[in-house]
């Protein structure tokens, strides 16, 4: 699943536990053996907070977007035990809409950022190529004259 977005990956590894009659811990587990990264290591701190009974509001909310918030506060009452299937498969499909318009969006600005080495690099050389022969008679009417 490389190239998925980390909390859609996350998302998907519990569903396939919850499909498969596993607890949804098993999911979380099974994602953060597979995955590395940033949002793996903020999933494992989360999940260790979880087993030690503390409050995790704090971690959550600390600049994460609003799926990946909405994310872990489900799989937390997943954890707890409470049926978290039907709100997944509901998530789920929001979370490729998300992903859908992500990819859109940077598409769209994908062109202009092509520009940018037409700019610097082919230009000067259509210049080099326009003004040379002038300069070159230029300066031999200069010195030849």
């Amino acid at each position: 699943m490389e190239g998925v977005a980390p909390p859609l990956a996350l998302l998907l590894c519990v569903k396939r536990a919850l499909e498969k009659g596993q607890p949804t811990k098993v999911g979380v587990m099974n994602y953060l053996k597979r995955h590395q990264g940033d949002f793996p290591s903020l999933v494992g701190r989360w999940l260790a907070l979880l087993q030690q009974g503390k409050v995790t509001h704090g971690l959550i909310n600390q600049s994460l977007s609003p799926h990946r918030q909405v994310l872990l506060q489900l799989l937390e009452r997943g954890i707890r035990g409470e049926a978290i299937y039907n709100v997944i498969v509901s998530l789920e499909e929001e979370m490729l809409e998300a992903c859908e318009d992500d990819i859109r969006t940077k598409l769209t600005r994908l062109p202009f950022l092509l520009l940018i080495p037409l700019l610097l690099f082919q230009f000067p050389a259509f210049l080099l190529l326009l003004f040379g022969p002038l300069l070159q008679n230029f300066f031999h009417s200069l010195g030849g004259g």
